[in-house]
Formats: structure tokens, C-alpha cells, sequence
């Protein structure tokens, strides 16, 4: 298996790519919509929600990500790469997304940032309630029980009624920190930053 990042010239890139060849993944830089060939693609975020669309659509990034979706491959979203996959966001004035995600994201609560670490608890099987189904095998882990690095201004608000999802934190419940609709699945956190939870998560999700 060949995990595909896609790099439109915004995003951590080296750290994401670093955080998947942890868990002995190879990785391809995907600069081009034609090279999307791997069966999970994964969206970095890093930035505003109006230039990553920009520059999506103008390479026509966005419909690459849509057919790949389409076909059954699936798609892994981080941060910003999560907040595009929903219907629209209404940092810089108001952008449309990618609209894979019923949902919307909208600034936090009290016009502040949110940056630091919150416990996350989660069960395999609950993801694998969706169609997001570990393709390699690399752990038999069943729960994953620990904390991850958050680092952002916006939050996602799903209106997803079928979907797996769970929440940043009790004071911000109303944002999902993970979410898994069919073969999608978009994280607000930062994985890449994340420790040995973040390692011990894409081990499971891979």
C-alpha cells in the first residue's frame, strides 16, 4: 500500500509525510490532480479556507478529489484539509467547499483560538462502522485512548445524521474533532504533532 498526500504548495507537507512513514507506509507527493492513483489520499491543511480552494479549483484539484471519492477510494482530511470537505465556511467572507461533509464550519465560540491538547477516546469498531476500513492490518489495537495537539481558529459543525463522530473537547462539543462518513474521514486535530496517539492512529486507520 502507497498512501498519496496531495501538495498544492500549501501545508506541512515533510510532517505529514513523516508522520505516515512512521508506521512503515510509503508516501507519494501527489502535484498533480492525474497522479491521484493511491487507495487513500490524504488532504493537509494549513492556512485559509479561501486560497486552499483557490488553489484547488484552479488546478482542478477539487474535481480529482471528488472522482476519487466517487470511485471508493478513500480520503483522509487534516485541520483545514478536514474544514474544505464541508458545504461551506465562513472564514474569509464565506467559501464554498468541497461539500462531501453536510456540515459547516463557522469561527469558535468567544472569537478565540483554540491551541493545546485534549483527550480523545475512541473504539476501532466505531470507525469501521463506516465504510473507512483499515486496509494493512498494522495493529491490533481496539481503543484509542490518549491526547492530541489542536492549533485552530474555525470548527466544524456536522449536520451528518449517520456519521461517526466525536467531539473537540466537553466546552467545544459542539465541533467535531474526528469524523467518519462512508469512505471519508477528516480530523481537526494534528495528528503529525500528536505523539503516540497520533501514531497509534493512523496505524489504525491505515
Amino acid at each position: 500500500m502507497t498512501v498519496d498526500i496531495l501538495d498544492i504548495g500549501s501545508g506541512n507537507i515533510r510532517s505529514i509525510k513523516n508522520w505516515i512513514e512512521k508506521a512503515n507506509v510509503p508516501t507519494r507527493i501527489v502535484t498533480k490532480p492525474s497522479n491521484i492513483q493511491s487507495d487513500l489520499l490524504i488532504l493537509p491543511g494549513v492556512g485559509s479556507a479561501g486560497s486552499y480552494m483557490s488553489r484547488l479549483k484552479q488546478g482542478s484539484y477539487d474535481q480529482a478529489v471528488l472522482e476519487h471519492v466517487d470511485k471508493g477510494g478513500r480520503l483522509l482530511g487534516i485541520c483545514l484539509g478536514f474544514q474544505i470537505m464541508s458545504s461551506h465556511s465562513e472564514e474569509d467572507g464565506g467559501v464554498e467547499g468541497l461539500n462531501l461533509i453536510n456540515g459547516y464550519v463557522e469561527r469558535l465560540k468567544g472569537d478565540v483560538s483554540h491551541n493545546g491538547w485534549e483527550p480523545i477516546y475512541l473504539r476501532r469498531n466505531e470507525m469501521n462502522s463506516q465504510s473507512f476500513h483499515s486496509q494493512c492490518h498494522l495493529t491490533q489495537k481496539r481503543i484509542l485512548d490518549g491526547r492530541v495537539f489542536y492549533n485552530h481558529e474555525y470548527g466544524f459543525v456536522s449536520n451528518e445524521t449517520g456519521a461517526f463522530t466525536t467531539p473537540i473537547s466537553e466546552s467545544l462539543s459542539e465541533y467535531s474533532g474526528l469524523l467518519v462518513k462512508d469512505n471519508i474521514i477528516g480530523i481537526q486535530f494534528h495528528p503529525e504533532k500528536s505523539q503516540l496517539t497520533g501514531l497509534e492512529l493512523i496505524s489504525m486507520i491505515l
